[in-house]
């Protein structure tokens, strides 16, 4: 995106010295832009760009809603939201959680970032949460829903009823299956297609899923062939642009540094790359890596079998 230009209309003072024109405090460049979203639309946005999956039906105890008693209370319910665009490394999932007997809306981000799956970000929303618009008129729910939302305080005994283990788990369970390569995946009540025929951003997405939620082994497999071929061919050809190697490599994987570098090393100790040659801090090829002055090819966003995890 090219950087914004101004023109007179947008200084406070425009004939003053350039090192002293100031943008005007409302100017939609520097405005605080906070005020302008009800965490209603903040969980809307979350289906942009996304599958999703329901892991947890709130009322899931009553196959028939027909006949849902009136006092029933509804369960928890969790959402995962797998995005296209990734957040960073080791990004999985958005989810948000609900439950009747929490006053918050947790919404959360899952990621693998070579220690298993985890949370590695948390956020608790007044479900009503709304805000005042430029002409005075609440955007959310009535005025006097808003009010009342925020009467319930976030205390230690609302932080300990928040299940991450719970949330976790189920969504490892869900994350790393794979059925839907046969069986497909419904997009925004659509027909459901086969796996085979999404598109090619959806499937990269749910294959960077299901590796990443693989369950923590115990011991580290054995890599196998294929990803050190790729590796070592992405290892000879980041080589040559200088430092920041392991960096560059973390990020085509989408893994953290450590896995990287743990896959370089199991590169050369298996034939994929040389060993550094004395005076040499980057390595050549190795006996088995064929087609090594092949520098085009694009290595995979990151392996689809547990044993390449960390």
């Amino acid at each position: 995106m090219p950087e914004p230009a101004f023109n007179a209309d947008d200084y406070v003072n425009p004939d003053a010295p350039e090192d002293k024109l100031r943008v005007k405090p409302d100017h939609p460049r520097v405005r605080d832009h906070s005020y302008d979203c009800a965490r209603s639309t903040q969980e809307l946005d979350l289906w942009k760009g996304s599958l999703i999956s329901t892991v947890m039906e709130p009322w899931a105890d009553y196959p028939d809603l027909a006949e849902i008693p009136e006092n029933a209370v509804p369960g928890p319910e969790l959402t995962l939201f797998i995005k296209q665009r990734e957040r960073g490394p080791g990004y999985v999932a958005d989810f948000l959680y609900k439950a009747a007997d929490l006053p918050v809306t947790v919404h959360g981000i899952l990621a693998n970032q070579g220690s298993g799956l985890g949370v590695i970000e948390l956020e608790l929303w007044q479900p009503d949460w709304g805000y005042w618009d430029d002409w005075g008129n609440f955007v959310g729910p009535p005025e006097e829903d808003a009010v009342a939302a925020v009467s319930a305080p976030i205390t230690s005994d609302v932080l300990r009823r928040i299940p991450l283990g719970q949330i976790v788990a189920r969504a490892q369970a869900e994350l790393a299956d794979q059925s839907w390569k046969e069986e497909g995946v419904i997009v925004l009540g659509r027909s459901r297609g086969a796996g085979s025929d999404l598109a090619p951003a959806h499937r990269q997405a749910l294959e960077n899923a299901n590796a990443l939620a693989q369950s923590a082994q115990r011991g580290r497999p054995p890599l196998d062939g294929e990803l050190l071929h790729a590796v070592a061919h992405a290892y000879l050809r980041e080589a040559i642009n200088g430092p920041g190697l392991h960096r560059r490599l973390a990020g085509l994987f989408n893994r953290p540094e450590p896995t990287i570098k743990d896959w370089i090393k199991a590169a050369r100790d298996r034939g994929y790359l040389s060993h550094a040659a004395p005076g040499r801090r980057a390595a050549g090829p190795g006996p088995l890596l064929t087609h090594p002055e092949d520098s085009s090819r694009t290595p995979p966003a990151g392996p689809t079998h547990p044993g390449a995890q960390s």
